[in-house]
Order: structure tokens, then sequence, then C-alpha cells
């Protein structure tokens, strides 16, 4: 018999082609939206942020400070001043007002899961009072994961952040816990500031922060420099046992010093290099969770930068998946190698029939 030349026929190309789109389309149609993982936890985390952000607000207005419209066009309360005693440095307005989307306490606990944490699992947790609304995203997640915290605060707070004398971070914290909504509460602070020590703050301000710590029942770490301001934090933290995760939150002066990190979830060993918080933890072979670039991380799971109006709890990706079924994927499969598999044959048998004759 002479070797075959040519292709497959025409015919038995289009009929092979034609069944595949047929399936392709039986299979895209299958597509159902499903809830995510951790969807009940995060549901209940953004739903008790929202709560706290409530709260905030109201406390916010008895107190008498304005919220600025233009600034804080949500109306959240949760946007400080340009200017203060206890500003420290220039900051992105739109990075707090992304943070004060309570659907970021959904992206934490999905953080968290994905580190490996469970109930009663001990983490060691760096806040600022640069970012407020996101401290109570985290510390939201923390409350209905059931995790025990060790919080350090570092009062002093970048442009549009808690900076308002009479509002600190501290005192908003006190106020959620007051009213129930969340437990834990930072057990000691920093003034922040360079070095953590409260350079460039004023005599004032260093005094509003140590009168808003007073009235809040927090102790304030006493520190020479930054080496020492690092090494008594970490004192604290590891003083309350083994610590299984850390997260750090807008704090970049004693937890970044010396390395170069990501954001978002960063595995045990992954900063090699660097004296602060985050590099002594990863070298420890201990988890971390960085929250400082909140655009980022805002567009990477779709929270939306600056929303306006804010989403409620529940919306958004972090909720739901699309899924495909599995079962019309492999029926498909089993009909286009049988499909193959008849038309090939037939091809075959058809083209033997004519050598023959």
């Amino acid at each position: 018999m002479k070797k075959r030349e040519g292709k497959i026929s025409i015919v038995s190309l289009l009929i092979v082609t034609t069944i595949t789109v047929v399936l392709m389309v039986v299979e895209l149609n299958s597509k159902t939206k499903v809830e995510a993982k951790y969807h009940n936890e995060k549901m209940r985390a953004a739903e008790t942020a929202a709560r706290a952000f409530g709260v905030i607000k109201d406390t916010v207005m008895q107190i008498g400070i304005p919220i600025d419209r233009i600034n804080d066009p949500n109306e959240t309360g949760m946007i400080g001043l340009q200017y203060s005693p206890i500003t420290t440095e220039r900051g992105d307005l739109d990075s707090k007002l992304s943070s004060t989307n309570p659907n970021f306490a959904a992206l934490v606990v999905q953080l968290i899961k994905n580190a490996g944490i469970g109930e009663n699992d001990t983490v060691a947790i760096s806040l600022s009072g640069s970012l407020p609304a996101l401290n109570i995203n985290v510390i939201s997640a923390i409350e209905v994961l059931n995790i025990k915290p060790i919080i350090i605060t570092s009062v002093s707070a970048s442009m549009w952040g808690a900076n308002y004398p009479q509002l600190t971070y501290l005192d908003m914290e006190n106020v959620i816990a007051d009213r129930g909504i969340v437990k834990e509460k930072t057990v000691t602070a920093s003034l922040g500031g360079e070095d953590d020590v409260g350079r460039g703050l004023s005599p004032a301000g260093r005094e509003i922060i140590e009168q808003a710590a007073d009235r809040n029942s927090v102790p304030i770490l006493d520190a020479r420099n930054l080496d020492d301001m690092i090494e008594r934090k970490m004192e604290k933290f590891l003083s309350f046992g083994t610590v299984r995760l850390f997260i750090n939150v807008g704090e970049r002066t004693t937890a970044l010093a010396g390395a170069t990190t990501d954001i978002g979830l960063i595995k045990p060993h992954a900063v090699p290099t660097g004296q602060g918080l985050i590099a002594r933890f990863s070298q420890n072979g201990i988890p971390v969770i960085n929250l400082t670039d909140v655009n980022t991380l805002a567009r990477e799971y779709e929270l939306g930068v600056a929303p306006i109006p804010l989403p409620k709890p529940g919306e958004g990706r972090l909720y739901y998946e699309y899924k495909y079924s599995v079962t019309i994927a492999i029926i498909a499969a089993l009909v286009l190698v049988i499909i193959l598999f008849v038309v090939l044959r037939y091809d075959v048998d058809s083209y033997l029939r004519k050598e023959k004759k």
C-alpha cells in the first residue's frame, strides 16, 4: 500500500470542530456563582467592622468634631485632619478613604486563614494611628476568628489619620471595646514619629499622646532610639508566648527597618535581611501579613480605591467565586474523544476502501 498523502477530509474536520464548539458552549454555560471559602467568617468580620465604624462616627458627632464632607465624602468620621500637633508626615488621602471599606476585614480573614492560623493562636499586631479604619478592620477579623492578639500601637499619625487630639486611635479602640464590639485592645503603645520615639513631634504633641495613653490605661514604651524600640517591641510580643503570625498595619518605622518587603501574606524566611519587626519575625520562621500599600491591595482584591459610596458588607469578589461543572467537563471530554475516534476511524476506512479500488 502506498503512503497516504493529504490531510483529513474537510467534512471530518468540520464535524469535529462543530461538536467541539458546542461542547465548549455547554461547559461555559455551566458556570455558577458559589460562596467563596470562609464566606461566613468574612461576612461577620465585615459586619463587625461596619458596626465599629458607626459607633466611631457617633462618637465624632457627640464630641463635636466636624466631618469634612469634601475630604470624607462618605461621612465616615474616620478621616482626620491634614495637620495637627500629633501629625508626623504626609499621608495619602485616597489610602485613608479606601481603608474605610469594611470589606477589608474580609480580606484580612482570608489572609489569616491562608497563613494557617486557627482559633486561640497568638498573633502579634503592629498598628499605626495613620490607618485607624484598617486597624479596626484587622481587629474585627481577629475578633471573629477568635484569635489571641498582642497589639502594640504607634499612636501619632500621618495626614488624614487618627490625629484629632481628643480622638486618637487609642480612644477609638476604647470606644468600640466599651460598646462590646471587640474585646481586645492595645497592650502598649509608642509615640511614633522619627524612630518611633516621638522625634519630630513638638512637646505639645508628645504630651497629647501621653495623655491619650493615660486616659485609655495604655503604657508607653520608653526607648532611646530605633534599634532600642524594635528590641522592646519584640520583647513585649514574645513575652506572651509563641507567636504564630505577625500582622503589620501601616507602621513603617519599626516594622520595615532595613528591609524591602511585599504586601499581603509573606511566607516564613522570605525576608532574609533587615532588622525591623517584619524581618525579625520572618527570619524566625513566622509568616507575616503586611498591610501598608492600601490602594494596591484595594485594586488587587477589587475593593475599590476611595470608593463612593462605600460598599456594603458582603459586596465584592472576596465573597463569591464562579465555578464550572467538573462533571460536564468530564462528559464533554469523553464525548469528544469518542467522536474523534469514530470520525478518524471512518476517515481511515474510507481512505483504505479507495486504495483497494
